[in-house]
């Protein structure tokens, strides 16, 4: 201490050797060097990951900025409901039993809520008593699970009670049971990432200049009045009894506001709190909010509405589609996590299940959707690769086409009108036509088949044997028919427009 005393004071003599001269410091500052450490942004955000976790749920349930991002998220990626396809109708129906039953669809929204507000999402299914069903899947909160990795893996999982998780050894859940999802993590890290987590300083800023407003506003709602009662006034001297304050004090109290008061010479009114320059809070507001949907993972662009260029916009939506294909391959990792035990459980490994989410896209889907089509008309891309494009299984839209090319709808143009070309164009016969439009030929007005060949598919039954030259409608000088404007021969079978030829009486 004396060491450290005759150091000061020799560094004190040498400024003061040059003219200068250093004050004491306060007593606080002297005291505790840290007396203004509080005042720091980076206390925003806990060192543990518990601590960000509850702090970026508080984040989501009180500001609504933050839940309108995160909800947008979830509703861009996983829409409002998920459907269940399949190849096999009945694995098809069991299927969507299967996720009535649990709530499938919920618990996939739960489940990708809690992964981007807390950056983890824990989930545990239960099996009935047999163990030939899932009888229940749950969200856990993952606030009070504990995880234990080993080598990339999941080795341990113990659940404890929130309002006390260090207390006991916890509830053990089985890993086989336990589906853990990190967002924005490596492997190797045991915990994720809040999506909030980069808005946490940019919040906290928020709520000072909400505060700030507050104070303002009270200030300018509630002003601070200050009555003077008596003074010196020119050679008078008014000294206010106890009485005449009072006077005062009343008259100022049951006065209307709406309306003027007559008060003595000797009383002066003072209002104090609504002077000097306001805080411009609206635009500083605006900033932070524009902060926090950027730190969200949105384009700045979706909230102010401008931006740099074309292309810096089209980059950034790009950027949101990648993010929203992230999420939804979680979502589908869930489903899988469910699905592929279910498949083991009823017997139906072999069978594929294919899951389709009720999305928003942000961008124009209709043109991109109309670009593959294009691309796939020009052969520069498979029938497989287009499907993928569109979100589609191609194995089960084969198996579909199959089951559909085996009935041939008679009112749907598209697919008899080929049919009907080729029989016209001698490529088809007529027999193979109706064994593909399902028609009887023992009920055909020609007869046999044969006739029916000879007639044409669109004869009548009274004309089956009339030819082209037996038609008012065949030119005999170009051998073309009015009615078809086509070129047909003398003896072609007659079609259904046939109108037999007046014969002349000698």
């Amino acid at each position: 201490m004396n060491n450290t005393n005759s150091e000061a004071q020799e560094s004190m003599e040498q400024n003061a050797a040059y003219g200068i001269v250093i004050p004491a410091l306060a007593a606080a500052a002297a005291l505790d060097s840290s007396t203004f450490s509080s005042i720091n942004a980076n206390d925003a955000i806990p060192a543990n990951w518990d601590d960000r976790a509850r702090k970026a749920w508080e984040y989501y349930v009180e500001e609504p900025l933050v839940k309108n991002c995160v909800n947008s998220w979830r509703t861009f990626a996983v829409g409002d409901e998920i459907k269940i396809t399949s190849d096999d109708d009945a694995v098809k129906s069991e299927a969507n039993e299967l996720a009535d039953r649990l709530g499938v669809s919920e618990f996939v929204k739960d489940m990708i809520l809690q992964l981007l507000v807390k950056g983890d999402a824990v989930g545990f299914k239960r099996y009935t008593k047999n163990g030939k069903d899932i009888e229940e899947v749950t969200c856990v909160n993952p606030i009070s699970v504990k995880v234990k990795y080993a080598q990339g893996q999941l080795v341990e999982v113990r659940q404890y009670p929130e309002d006390s998780p260090t207390a006991g050894e916890g509830l053990e859940l089985p890993v086989e049971q336990t589906l853990h999802l990190k967002w924005d993590a490596p492997e190797f890290s045991p915990r994720g990432n809040s999506l909030v987590l980069p808005a946490f300083q940019s919040i906290e800023l928020l709520r000072d200049y909400r505060r700030a407003e507050q104070a303002i506003a009270k200030r300018w709602a509630t002003p601070f009045r200050l009555l003077k009662v008596g003074g010196a006034f020119g050679q008078k001297m008014v000294m206010p009894d106890q009485k005449m304050l009072e006077q005062v004090r009343d008259m100022i109290n049951k006065m209307d506001m709406k309306s003027g008061l007559v008060v003595p010479f000797y009383v002066t009114v003072e209002t104090h709190g609504t002077e000097g320059q306001v805080l411009n809070v609206e635009d500083k507001v605006k900033e932070v909010k524009e902060d926090i949907v950027v730190a969200l993972g949105l384009s700045r662009s979706l909230v102010t509405g401008d931006g740099p260029n074309f292309a810096t916009a089209s980059v950034s939506m790009q950027k949101m589609l990648i993010m929203i294909r992230e999420i939804k391959h979680a979502a589908r990792t869930i489903l899988e996590w469910i699905y592929d035990d279910w498949r083991e459980l009823a017997g139906h490994a072999g069978k594929s299940i294919q899951f389709l989410f009720n999305d928003l896209d942000p961008t124009d889907a209709v043109d991109f959707k109309k670009l593959l089509i294009e691309l796939y008309d020009r052969k520069l891309i498979s029938r497989s690769s287009l499907q993928l494009k569109m979100d589609l299984d191609p194995d089960i839209e084969e198996a579909n086409r199959q089951n559909e090319c085996k009935s041939v709808d008679l009112l749907d143009e598209k697919q008899v009108k080929p049919i009907v070309d080729m029989v016209v164009a001698g490529i088809m016969s007529v027999e193979t036509a109706q064994e593909m439009l399902g028609l009887d030929p023992a009920k055909n007005p020609a007869g046999s088949r044969s006739e029916a060949a000879w007639a044409g598919l669109f004869s009548h039954g009274g004309h089956s044997g009339e030819v082209c030259d037996s038609c008012a409608y065949f030119g005999e000088d170009d051998n073309r028919c009015r009615v078809t404007q086509a070129e047909v021969a003398f003896d072609s079978p007659a079609c259904r427009f046939l109108q037999l030829r007046k014969v002349e009486s000698k």
